[in-house]
């Protein structure tokens, strides 16, 4: 029994090494952009496509395309929202990015699929999202602009 004990914390004290010689230090997601760069150069121009799709429907094939595209990025901006020291807290913080993406994906999915019919209402959620997120985390947003000084949000 003492000899099988033995073996067995072996064979976990090895798996571990063998793992974390698969998986070298440093390596993985880091946050680089900060908060205000994310919404500055990914968010709001993508936003913007998203939420102009629910007021004027797509008309080509390029258009519904830039849509999708938009959408995703819109979406894949909110992940990054939700990594490291950006995470403003665990409770609404999250759950407004969770939607975001959410948003983002139901919209990439209408548009990836030219549906007009639920755009201007994915789109609408889209926006209101992002309403009820900055009214929260950006209570000053009347006195600050993205492209000033200001580095929070």
């Amino acid at each position: 029994m003492v000899r099988f004990v033995k073996f067995a914390v072996g064979a976990v004290l090895l798996s571990g090494v063998m793992v974390s010689a698969q998986q070298p230090a440093g390596e993985g997601p880091r946050v680089v952009g900060s908060v205000r760069d994310i919404m500055r150069q990914m968010v709001m121009p993508s936003s913007d496509v998203v939420f102009g799709a629910g007021a004027e429907e797509p008309k080509t094939d390029a258009d519904w395309e830039k849509v999708r595209l938009n959408a995703v990025q819109l979406a894949e901006s909110a992940n990054l929202l939700m990594m490291g020291s950006r995470v403003r807290d665990r409770g609404d913080w999250l759950k407004f990015a969770k939607a975001t993406v959410d948003a983002g994906d139901a919209v990439a999915k209408l548009a990836a699929a030219k549906k007009v019919d639920g755009l201007s209402d994915a789109s609408d959620k889209a926006y209101e999202t992002c309403t009820t997120c900055h009214n929260k985390y950006w209570a000053d947003r009347k006195s600050t602009r993205l492209n000033s000084s200001h580095t929070d949000i």
